[in-house]
């Protein structure tokens, strides 16, 4: 009786266990195996209509044209650059003169390319054969992205596509938030009448040294600071960077003329003082087409770094451009406070150098 007593309650226990082990066991074979995670992926559609489509997150990149350079540095992935070309190597302000050079930006080495093994390359849209950058590189698994950044129409989508591929598009709207302000300024001269506005010829003068005719019209940087800033380009109804002839200028007669400075002994970020852009100045006045001009007669001769007038950051350029033009309209604004909080802010590089003649003040 006693073993009976103990028994029944053991041989219950045990078929409850053993009912257990037996549905786990079902569930174990009904569990239907781990899913790995899918790789994560972006697609944007660059400067020329290509759909591409990129891997997530986006750590090691090639940078070939300087204008993207830099607004990497505005959006502050920067570390993501594994290679770039000489120009964005050598310039002064990016800091990513470490980065491993893969040669011209419109002549990349691909050999050093395919060694540095990037996930992506960025390159210009319109001044390269990209296209056929992208048809080389892709077989080998490495994506080809070309976005330019460097004219006002297209910058603002530009920079989100940028801001799109590293997760950055927060970062991306802050800064075009920004510089729509800044660009807010340039509405006092909307309502200008076409009689009240300035004429402008423009050029760079290495071509003025060269005696090279030629000048800045439609579709080019250059002529959309020059409109921003409610002045009036002789060249408007040309296209790009057409050949004239001096005759032509004088037909025009500009009342104001803007030269566009490359070289970094006469304007620009690393230039201590305006001695050089003093020379050139006088070289115009005594130039003997130049001379005739409305514009030297009044003194409206003026020169400016090409990476505020021909180049991406043109809008912070055009209030320069506003305020010789229009001095009574802009008298309570000094442009370099623009170009000082951009450097500062976004770049987060000391503002420095000599960036326009004659120089701003309110």
């Amino acid at each position: 009786m006693r073993l009976k007593k103990y028994l029944i309650p053991m041989l219950a226990c045990v078929l409850a266990c053993m009912l257990l082990l037996a549905g786990c066991g079902e569930g174990d074979s009904k569990k239907e195996p781990e899913s790995k995670p899918e790789s994560k992926t972006v697609t944007v559609t660059d400067s020329l209509g290509r759909s591409v489509e990129l891997p997530q997150p986006l750590e090691k990149v090639v940078v070939l044209n300087r204008n993207v350079a830099e607004a990497m540095c505005v959006l502050k992935i920067q570390d993501k650059v594994i290679g770039v070309s000489d120009s964005v190597q050598g310039h002064p302000y990016l800091g990513l003169q470490d980065k491993d050079l893969v040669g011209k930006y419109s002549e990349p080495s691909l050999e050093k390319i395919v060694e540095l093994n990037p996930q992506v390359v960025i390159t210009y849209g319109s001044l390269t054969a990209g296209a056929e950058l992208a048809e080389k590189l892709e077989p080998a698994g490495i994506k080809v992205v070309l976005l330019d950044l460097f004219e006002q129409e297209t910058y603002d989508n530009d920079l989100e596509i940028l801001g799109k591929m590293f997760g950055k598009e927060k970062e991306a709207s802050a800064f075009l938030k920004w510089k729509a302000e800044k660009i807010a300024i340039l509405d006092r001269v909307k309502d200008l009448k076409p009689e009240q506005r300035v004429s402008v010829f423009t050029m760079t003068s290495s071509n003025f040294e060269k005696k090279k005719w030629s000048t800045r019209a439609k579709g080019t940087a250059p002529h959309q600071a020059i409109e921003m800033a409610g002045g009036i380009n002789v060249a408007r109804e040309l296209s790009d960077n057409p050949e004239v002839s001096p005759e032509w200028i004088l037909q025009q007669n500009p009342a104001a003329l803007v030269f566009a400075e490359y070289s970094e002994d006469v304007i620009g970020f690393e230039v201590g003082n305006l001695e050089n852009a003093e020379k050139f100045k006088e070289k115009v006045k005594n130039d003997k087409v130049f001379s005739k001009t409305d514009a030297v007669k009044k003194d409206q001769i003026y020169i400016m770094a090409s990476d505020i007038f021909g180049g991406n950051k043109s809008y912070l350029g055009a209030p320069y451009l506003a305020k010789w033009f229009y001095p009574d309209q802009f008298k309570d604004i000094d442009p370099d406070e623009f170009l000082k909080e951009y450097f500062e802010k976004w770049l987060e590089v000391p503002f420095q150098g000599k960036w326009v003649y004659p120089p701003s003040s309110r």
